[in-house]
């Protein structure tokens, strides 16, 4: 393996020399530059976990990079590294190889690999045990990622083991807060497909579920993650992830998992990669749109307007009417879009949000845009007859703005009742609320004139 530089650790980091595993001898640094290639708010992230079997010699690594060259990827966590203690360091080629070694020598062990173009992004990565370790990632300024690599103890192993494991996990969860988490590795767990209405597990798993398999999804009903790899459905071939030495056992237990299900558009197994390890990679695609994350949170806090019943009687008798024929729905999925379904359509029917919009201008004014909307211009008497209505058009709503603005002042009198919030020159105040160009209006200077005298 050839190495280029070292970067600096991080402070803090537990891959530094005495913290954590006491093992490692540098780390990521800081994030310097947060302008990346994926755009100024939609930013796509392609995220994939990959068991090697083994990364001891430098050898395997260097095949590794020529196996994912021409493949989409930005961060490939790393079940089985095999390397000996914990180290950060800058490949030849400008990727970064985080690695962490196992509970025994040349055995196990987890890790990252990071591309290029965003190391600079990584802001923290370390790990908390022999088989979890976690990377944060900086979007933004405002808005980072968590990604947390696994790799779970075999069936040989003790239950206890795994539940050291777990939590592990939950440990690297909750030590920094960050926006985005997306936990993923080798599980040696078959989840099988759905059972008793699950809503963390998708309608496209495979296989049988076994113990262990039941362990996990305990702890995502625990954690609130949700399984990706059961969301997207895929052909059987394009689902397994671990084949036995004979070929005759495939099943399915690298998962990727997430707090969001929304974040991610695809998970997909990679079949292309071959390093010799009967393990294949798993590779999700994240779309994260911060301008819409900040949107949606500015919202959130908005008092949503409030709604008027027409007939509450009429609309609980037609809602409770609907709901009755949910109960032949069999599927969650099924039963969660025809609740929201009926729910938005007995709404609309007898709701209506209160919309207050004033009237600035007059009806005879919009049915002279409504003419000219309409208006053919195909020869130089309609360009001429055009022109004429843009310019009564344009008189018009100078009219209409300024009667707008005086029946404003109007008001704002009377509520004042003439104290000393009303200005002494009243013609100054008119000119502030209309178009400096408007030629004064006698009628209404002669009523305002009438009005200040007699206050």
């Amino acid at each position: 393996m050839n190495v280029t530089k070292r970067r600096p650790p991080v402070p803090g980091g537990p891959a530094i020399p005495g913290y954590g595993g006491d093992h490692g001898n540098g780390g990521a640094g800081g994030a310097k530059n947060l302008r990346w290639r994926f755009g100024c708010h939609l930013r796509q992230l392609d995220l994939a976990t990959y068991n090697a079997r083994t990364l001891r010699t430098d050898e395997k690594i260097v095949e590794l990079e020529e196996e994912i060259d021409k493949l989409r990827w930005h961060i490939i966590g790393l079940s089985e590294v095999r390397r000996e203690g914990e180290d950060t360091v800058i490949l030849e080629s400008g990727n970064l190889l985080y690695y962490r070694e196992g509970d025994h020598l040349s055995q196990g062990g987890v890790g990252f690999i990071v591309h290029k173009s965003l190391v600079n992004n990584v802001v923290k990565i370390g790990s908390v045990s022999t088989r979890v370790a976690y990377l944060i990632l900086r979007i933004t300024k405002r808005y980072s990622l968590k990604v947390i690599q696994v790799y779970a103890p075999t069936s040989a192993h003790p239950d206890g083991e795994v539940e050291e494991m777990y939590e592990d996990i939950s440990r690297a969860m909750h030590s920094s807060k960050t926006q985005y988490t997306v936990l993923m590795g080798d599980f040696n767990a078959k989840l099988g497909t759905r059972e008793n209405g699950e809503l963390k597990v998708g309608k496209f798993g495979i296989g049988q579920r076994n113990p262990r398999g039941q362990q996990l999804a305990d702890f995502m009903e625990k954690e609130g993650l949700f399984m990706m790899n059961s969301f997207f459905q895929k052909r059987p071939h394009r689902k397994w992830t671990w084949s036995s030495p004979d070929g005759s056992t495939k099943n399915e237990i690298d998962f990727i998992m997430t707090t969001r299900r929304q974040l991610f558009s695809d998970v997909s197994v990679i079949a292309r990669v071959k390093t010799g390890s009967d393990h294949r990679m798993v590779r999700g695609t994240l779309n994260l749109n911060v301008k819409l994350e900040r949107s949606c949170l500015m919202k959130s806090t908005l008092r949503p307007p409030r709604a008027l019943f027409q007939s509450p009687e009429t609309f609980q008798l037609e809602l409770q009417n609907r709901f009755q024929c949910l109960e032949d729905c069999n599927e969650v999925d099924d039963m969660n879009d025809k609740l929201v379904e009926t729910v938005h359509a007995v709404g609309a029917k007898f709701c209506k949000t209160r919309r207050r919009r004033t009237q600035k201008l007059s009806d005879h004014t919009l049915n002279l845009m409504a003419v000219r909307r309409e208006m053919k211009l195909h020869s130089s008497t309609d360009l001429t007859a055009y022109r004429h209505l843009n310019i009564q058009i344009s008189k018009c709503m100078r009219r209409d703005l300024r009667n707008f603005n005086t029946a404003r002042i109007e008001e704002a009198i009377e509520r004042n009742q003439g104290g000393a919030l009303v200005p002494l020159d009243r013609r100054s105040l008119c000119q502030r609320s209309v178009c400096q160009k408007d030629p004064p209006v006698k009628a209404e200077d002669r009523v305002w004139q009438h009005r200040f005298r007699d206050t």
